[in-house]
C-alpha cells in the first residue's frame, strides 16, 4: 500500500482551473498540464513497472484501491473501478468535507487520472475482459464519477 502515495505526488500540480465568471463552462484540466516526466513516473507506475517493483499492473485488476488526502489534512480511501468507471471514497469522518466538495477535490484522479489512462489505452491492454468491454464502450475520454459510501464507520473524536 506505501506505494499508492505516489499517485497523489503524480498527479499534484493538478488544480481545477476555476470558473471565469459568466462562464457556463466547469472546471477542466488540459492534458499538456502534466509535466512529462510526471506523465512518464505514472504510466510505469499504471504499467506495474514503477522502477522500486512493488507496484502490480492496473491492467491485471478490475479495481484499485489507495489513500488520497484532502486538503493536505484529511485522508480518505479511494476505489477505482474502472469497469464501472468510478471514483469510490470511504471518508471515515464524513463531517469534514461536504458531499458537494468532493467532485472539486477529486479532480486529479476523476479527470487527469481518467485522460491519462484513456491517452496511454489502457483499457486497450487490460487483460481483465470486463475492463476491455468498457474500454469498448468509451469513443472518447470520460472522467470517472465520484461515488461515496454513506455507511462507513465514522470517526466521533476527529
Amino acid at each position: 500500500m506505501p506505494s499508492f502515495k505516489f499517485v497523489q505526488q503524480f498527479l499534484e500540480p493538478f488544480k481545477p482551473t476555476g470558473r471565469r465568471r459568466g462562464s457556463k463552462k466547469g472546471a477542466g484540466s488540459n492534458p499538456d498540464d502534466l509535466p512529462a516526466s510526471k506523465a512518464k513516473n505514472l504510466h510505469h507506475f499504471v504499467r506495474g513497472t514503477w522502477q522500486h517493483g512493488y507496484a502490480q499492473a492496473w491492467t491485471k485488476v478490475r479495481k484499485v484501491y489507495f489513500p488520497y488526502n484532502l486538503k493536505g489534512s484529511h485522508w480518505v480511501a479511494i476505489e477505482l473501478d474502472f469497469v464501472r468507471h468510478t471514483a469510490t471514497v470511504y471518508d471515515s469522518y464524513i463531517d469534514y468535507t461536504k458531499r458537494s466538495k468532493l467532485v472539486t477535490l477529486l479532480h486529479p484522479i476523476c479527470d487527469t487520472l481518467a485522460r491519462v489512462l484513456f491517452d496511454m489505452h489502457f483499457y486497450d491492454d487490460s487483460e481483465v475482459e470486463e475492463v476491455k468491454q468498457k474500454g469498448l464502450t468509451m469513443s472518447m475520454y470520460t472522467p470517472f464519477s465520484v461515488c461515496s459510501i454513506a455507511d462507513v464507520p465514522q470517526q466521533r473524536d476527529g
